[in-house]
């Protein structure tokens, strides 16, 4: 090998040594900057659990106090959902008699109205029958007397 060799060489190795060197300050510096930001994240989280940790503690305790309380609402309105049922069910079974009653009532009723009705028609065909032949007896009689006092008036011939 020659020197002009030798030396491209070393310059080659002095640019890789020198290479290898800034990537290990950048290398460093990444190192630095990602610890002040795990820092920083530390502080942050520990800021943000010293704010939720009691935020925490707080619905604990709402929701152990008041968990009975849920507890006992539901089966109240359990209960009372119950009864609603069991009282509907009367209302309807009540509603289907008075229903029924009712049915029968205008039934009844129209069976009623209609013997009256037939009953008035035909008490007013027999009083039609029994007007209206001494009523056409007394219109002939009637008849007959004025043709007799209408002879009676004129002048003899």
């Amino acid at each position: 090998m020659s020197q002009t060799d030798q030396t491209i060489q070393l310059f080659i190795v002095a640019i890789a040594g020198l290479a290898v060197v800034m990537q290990a300050v950048v290398l460093l510096a990444i190192f630095f900057s990602l610890k002040k930001v795990a820092s920083a994240v530390q502080t942050e989280i520990a800021d943000l659990r010293s704010a939720v940790v009691p935020l925490l503690r707080t619905s604990q305790d709402f929701v152990t106090r008041v968990a009975p309380k849920i507890e006992m609402t539901t089966t109240d309105v359990a209960v009372m959902v119950h009864g609603l049922r069991v009282r509907t069910a009367e209302m309807e079974v009540s509603t289907a008699e008075i229903l029924d009653r009712v049915q029968r009532q205008t039934a009844r009723i129209d069976t009623m109205l209609t013997g009256i009705l037939d009953a008035l028609e035909r008490a007013g065909a027999i009083v039609g029958v029994a007007v209206d032949k001494p009523v056409r007896q007394l219109v002939g009689v009637m008849a007959a007397i004025r043709a007799v006092v209408e002879t009676l008036r004129k002048p003899a011939a």
